[in-house]
């Protein structure tokens, strides 16, 4: 009897929840908005005051009377309507089940939240949650990044020129978040990654923190959750930081090596672990199966063919990452042939300007040998002119009576000319 006592006294100590790795569970939780709410900011470490699970229109705030207002409007109006709607596959990502070719749900959880911060501003921010067995899924998510990035919202300004408020469209910020049941790295063997923005100056070595919008809508932060090193931080890296605290106690629900040894679907916690603020999300996990008759049969499904539908996903994507890239590079290619297409035909217009230009120089000195040879023949034409001028100059001298040498001082005609006449 004291022996029972005290394994239930043990037991006691200890909570058994479904295993949330599963997406069936996962789904389930995340479908309470109070759960995704502490789930969320908890990940981020950022107040969150309102929570969507799909892109919805904000304006931005003017008073904080009228931002409240406008709140209690956008929840009592739609907050069903966007919870029904996203729970119905906004978002969830369709395959076939191989033996059945029925739908099977894949988990793809995007929310907008309107985060407040630590200056007392509010901004909408586009939250992506993933999770994941294995490192093949990172193509999966680099395509639902890739397809967040493009999505923009409706917001409202005012217009400088004329003060009044008008509609613009502009990108959310991401923060893509994925809980990992396997490490990325092996440096610092960190529970949570956090890659920070950092904007510095090449040529003056300084950063700055302030805002920029163009840097904002084309960069992003990720937070990355490496589970198995879920049991290797040390205590004292967490116990006097509340929010390390939390994240720590948050992820230890996710911890694979308390699957209970009766059901290994199931995980079996301390609850001394856990802080009040889980509660809510505990008791959500709790009540799984109440809510799910059929949760046990969905976790086998996943066991027997889901990870195979999963992998088969991931190479889609995986292969329309490599088709893209191939169909860059071929674009790239053609610019380059065109390119060289153009350069050569230059090199052609050059040459032909060469060839012309070296048939005119030809021409030109054609007709130059033709000059020459004109100028040669008018020469020649007026040396036998000028002979013939000679000779009768010679003959008149030699009737008058001169003598030969005379002649020949006079004319510079030969001895032979002159004896000739």
């Amino acid at each position: 009897m004291k022996n029972q006592d005290s394994a239930n006294s043990n037991d006691n100590e200890y909570l058994i929840i479904p295993n949330p790795i599963y997406d069936v569970v996962f789904r389930y939780l995340m479908q309470d908005h109070d759960s995704a709410m502490i789930i969320l900011s908890t990940l981020i470490n950022e107040k969150i005051i309102k929570l969507d699970f799909r892109p919805v229109t904000y304006a931005k705030k003017k008073t904080e009377e009228e931002n409240v207002r406008q709140i209690e409007k956008l929840k009592n109006k739609r907050a069903e309507k966007l919870k029904h709607e996203a729970l119905s596959g906004d978002f969830e990502t369709n395959i076939k089940d191989p033996k059945t070719e029925k739908d099977i749900k894949l988990v793809h959880l995007d929310f907008t939240a309107i985060i407040e911060l630590p200056d007392g501003t509010e901004e909408m921010v586009m939250i992506e949650l993933q999770k994941a067995e294995n490192d093949s899924d990172i193509f999966r998510f680099r395509e639902y990044i890739a397809e967040n990035l493009m999505k923009k919202r409706k917001q409202e300004v005012i217009d400088p020129d004329t003060n009044k408020p008008k509609k613009i469209e502009t990108h959310y910020r991401l923060i893509p978040i994925f809980i990992l049941n396997f490490a990325i790295e092996s440096e610092i063997k960190d529970l949570m990654i956090k890659t920070k923005q950092l904007k510095s100056g090449i040529f003056t070595n300084k950063n700055f923190e302030t805002k920029n919008q163009f840097i904002e809508e084309l960069s992003y932060e990720i937070y990355v959750a490496q589970l198995p090193y879920l049991n290797e931080i040390d205590k004292s890296c967490y116990e006097n930081d509340e929010y390390k605290s939390k994240l720590y106690a948050l992820l230890k629900l996710f911890d694979q090596d308390a699957i209970n040894k009766g059901n290994e679907h199931r995980l079996r916690l301390a609850k001394r672990i856990f802080p009040e603020e889980l509660n809510r999300v505990i008791k959500r996990l709790q009540s799984a199966d109440i809510d799910n008759p059929d949760l046990e049969k969905h976790m086998k499904a996943e066991d027997h063919y889901l990870r195979q539908l999963l992998e088969r996903d991931n190479k889609i994507s995986f292969f329309k990452l490599k088709y893209s890239q191939t169909e860059k590079k071929l674009d790239n290619e053609k610019i380059i042939s065109k390119q060289k297409d153009i350069a050569l035909e230059k090199k052609d217009i050059a040459l032909e300007e060469k060839d012309i230009a070296l048939k005119e120089k030809d021409i030109a000195l054609e007709e130059k040998d033709i000059a020459l040879e004109e100028k040669d023949m008018v020469l020649e034409e007026k040396d036998k002119e000028l002979k013939l001028f000679k000779l009768q100059f010679a003959k008149s001298l030699k009737t008058s009576g001169k003598t030969i040498e005379e002649i020949q001082e006079e004319t510079k005609l030969s001895k032979e000319e002159i004896e000739k006449l």
